[in-house]
């Protein structure tokens, strides 16, 4: 991510707007993600316990999501397991469900290929008995699988 901000030039600019003289470190740009991550799953953890039985649907970056130092690993660790989190990702790539350094984008055929208008889902499922939240579920070997890619998401209430 740093990196593609790099290349898109927009290192010199703060969140507010201040102008730098040069690109903010990676130290500081690393502090700033982490802090914006923690306000959305601050502010996202309050909405949903000032509104009970509410549903809060948030539309962000995927940086702010992937894996579990996002905002729905923040938010889980703030709902302590009484309230459930699930993120799911948009035109995910190769790139956005591994580790960082892990793929390559220019070997990422599937990154390429794709246009501005393909809107795909993927959904990260737990093996069976892995408790949503639980330290267990954010081990890469509790992964059940993934949710085939898919054109819409269909959710039911059987309630």
């Amino acid at each position: 991510s740093y990196e593609l901000h790099k290349e898109m030039g927009i290192l010199r600019t703060t969140i507010t707007g201040q102008l730098l003289e040069e690109d903010m470190s990676f130290a500081r740009f690393f502090s700033g993600r982490i802090l914006w991550d923690e306000s959305m799953a601050s502010n996202a953890y309050r909405w949903v316990v000032d509104n009970p039985g509410g549903l809060i649907c948030c539309l962000v970056g995927a940086d702010h999501v992937k894996f579990t130092g996002g905002i729905t690993g923040r938010f889980q660790r703030m709902a302590k397991e009484q309230l459930d989190c699930t993120s799911v990702i948009l035109n995910p790539t190769l790139i956005d469900t591994r580790p960082s350094g892990s793929v390559s984008m220019l070997s990422n055929v599937a990154a390429l290929a794709s246009g501005p208008n393909d809107l795909t889902l993927q959904l990260r499922y737990l093996k069976e008995g892995v408790a949503v939240g639980s330290v267990e579920s954010r081990l890469p070997e509790s992964t059940g699988g993934v949710l085939a890619l898919a054109d819409y998401l269909v959710l039911s209430n059987n309630a």
